[in-house]
């Protein structure tokens, strides 16, 4: 019978062992890796809908039947500085506030006599970009995003 010695080989033995657990630790940090980055982005994503969501209702309340009776009379035409405390109002939609001006104005289009009636509404967030409708008489003319420098 022969006799084999092991006691040289034994951390030879454990080598693979700690391959294959490496192994396995990396492939699971990346599979972490990717949860983490999938809900982060969705968390991103979920942000962004419900900032969205905040116009969507404020167009549904203000643009789609605009109540032009409730426009405050204002001298400025076009864009303005939208820091008058006393045209500005506040809106609110779930735990989200927009604040906005309502203005309507006498514009002259022409050298002819015929004045219009129009309308503007601003509304924003931050005081640096504004969401604005403008209206002649009851037809929308346009709409953008405004930014305010200053």
């Amino acid at each position: 019978m022969t006799h084999i010695d092991l006691s040289g080989q034994r951390g030879w033995v454990s080598l693979p062992i700690i391959a294959l657990l490496f192994a396995l630790s990396s492939v699971s940090m990346h599979y972490q890796q990717g949860l983490e980055a999938g809900f982060k982005w969705r968390g991103q994503l979920n942000d962004v809908t419900e900032e969205q969501q905040i116009w969507t209702d404020f167009y549904q309340a203000w643009v789609v039947d605009a109540d032009f009776s409730s426009a405050k009379a204002s001298a400025c035409v076009g864009f303005c500085d939208l820091q008058d405390s006393a045209l500005e109002r506040i809106w609110q939609s779930n735990d989200q506030w927009v604040y906005y001006r309502w203005e309507r104005y006498v514009s002259v289009p022409d050298e002819s006599e015929n004045t219009h009636l129009s309308y503007r509404l601003c509304a924003t967030q931050n005081q640096q970009q504004y969401r604005c409708w403008w209206w002649q008489e009851s037809r929308l003319l346009a709409s953008g995003w405004v930014s305010a420098s200053g």
